[in-house]
């Protein structure tokens, strides 16, 4: 009986050192993963390097090629679609120009070409860390590099979630993939060929296009502190009760419908990453809204009418999401 008991008790303790050693393995690992994300997002804007990448979404596809230098000076980057609309877009460190064919209107949408791949992406995947688990995930091969598989995935089931594949010698992101709540792929955007570690000329920085021309200073998207959204909230006569963990207001205005001259209210949230719209909207007259939810994407609508007003939720987030967001919204004076 004894033997027995010590026999119990030496298994035990086995049993215990494999779980301590498990659970550390498993720490390790995601401490890695955290370091290969920091890591990557400095390659990103450190390495030089020349490639073509392509952004499929649904059944689009855009093409770009990029050519990236960086020196003491900072980041110096020229895009050029490849397919549909011709543009050049060149960023030095903050200062954006997008460059349109003559004939061609100037697009007022200041999303870069490729949405900002790779260097953006990974900026806002840092930022908003904190509301996702990474864990290294397998190895591969992308653009004919060797490459390090990393999982992002949400604390929650109100994001989506990312997987991204890294190339091991020099850390540069040549593919991600967007995935949804169902794990199925929303976007990806993945380098065909790429070569790094080049000496970049001032030539091949240069626009070749002439045209029209649009300029802008890239600014970052600043979460509003507690004061200043409670000094917001004591103007609005709507509030949002509930928002996802790590949402918080960037932006707030006023402004008329161009079409019938109708107020309308505009809210952005964002947790680093995502952002999330919120368009409340008095109603003047009979016309279509929509009711209920919509997909297009990766992008969830959700729309509602509330107290005569039009509330419109849209995000590049899963649908339950922005109808949680919709159903929350409270006229004050109902409270």
């Amino acid at each position: 009986m004894v033997r027995g008991n010590k026999l119990m008790r030496a298994l035990f303790q086995i049993f215990l050192s494999l779980c301590l050693l498990l659970s550390s393995m498993h720490a390790y690992a995601d401490e890695k993963a955290i370091k290969l994300l920091e890591r990557t997002t400095a390659a990103a804007k450190q390495l030089n390097y020349d490639g073509v990448f392509g952004f499929q979404a649904g059944d689009k596809l855009q093409t770009v090629r990029i050519i990236h230098r960086a020196d003491v000076q900072g980041e110096v980057e020229r895009l050029i679609s490849l397919n549909g609309i011709e543009r050049e877009l060149i960023r030095t460190n903050d200062m954006v120009t997008c460059i349109y064919p003559e004939g061609e209107s100037v697009q007022a949408d200041r999303r870069p070409l490729g949405r900002g791949f790779p260097g953006d992406l990974l900026s806002r995947l840092t930022a908003a860390s904190a509301y996702y688990d990474l864990t290294l995930g397998k190895q591969s091969r992308v653009a004919g590099y060797q490459a390090q598989e990393l999982v992002i995935k949400p604390i929650d089931n109100y994001r989506y979630g990312y997987r991204l594949w890294i190339a091991k010698e020099s850390d540069l992101l040549l593919q991600s993939n967007l995935i949804s709540d169902r794990g199925s792929v929303l976007e990806k955007f993945s380098f065909s060929s790429v070569k790094m570690g080049l000496d970049i000329t001032e030539q091949s920085l240069t626009p070749q296009m002439k045209g029209n021309e649009m300029a802008w200073h890239r600014a970052k998207a600043r979460m509003k502190s507690h004061r200043e959204i409670s000094a917001h909230a004591g103007t609005s006569i709507w509030k949002v009760v509930w928002l996802p963990e790590g949402f918080s207001l960037i932006k707030q205005q006023n402004r008329l419908k161009a079409k019938n001259g109708a107020p309308v209210e505009q809210r952005v949230y964002s947790d680093g990453l995502s952002s999330i719209s919120v368009f409340i909207e008095k109603i003047r007259a009979r016309h279509g809204h929509l009711h209920g939810g919509s997909t297009m994407g990766a992008v969830n609508v959700f729309g509602t009418i509330m107290d005569a007003h039009f509330v419109t939720v849209v995000g590049e987030v899963p649908a339950r999401t922005v109808e949680k967001i919709g159903r929350s919204i409270s006229h004050r004076d109902s409270e």
